[in-house]
C-alpha cells in the first residue's frame, strides 16, 4: 500500500510512506544501535514499536547521540498519523 495523502505541517498535501520518509529517518548507527531490541530498518517492526520510538524521539532521548529536530518527530507523527503506509 502505497502512502496516503496526509496535510503537511506547511498547509501542502504530501505523500508519506516508510519507506520514502520514515526509513531515511533512521542511520545505519541507530538501525545497529537498536538491533538488540528491534530492526529500525524493518517495517514491520518500527510499526509495532512506533508509539514507543515517537515517545523516545519527542523525549530527545533517541537517538541517544543528538535528538531529533521537530521537523523529523512530526514527519513521524504524520506518518503514524496516516496509518503507518509502507
Amino acid at each position: 500500500m502505497r502512502g496516503r495523502i496526509v496535510a503537511s505541517l506547511k498547509g501542502a498535501n504530501v505523500m508519506v510512506s516508510f519507506a520514502q520518509d520514515i526509513r531515511p529517518l533512521f542511520r545505519r548507527k541507530d538501525v545497529q544501535s537498536m538491533a538488540m531490541a528491534f530492526d529500525l530498518s524493518n517495517y514491520d517492526q518500527v510499526r509495532a514499536n512506533a508509539e514507543r520510538i515517537y515517545t523516545e524521539v519527542s523525549a530527545g532521548s533517541m537517538p541517544c547521540d543528538d535528538a531529533w529536530p521537530q521537523d523529523r518527530i512530526a514527519l513521524f507523527k504524520q506518518w503514524m498519523d496516516a496509518g503507518f503506509p509502507a
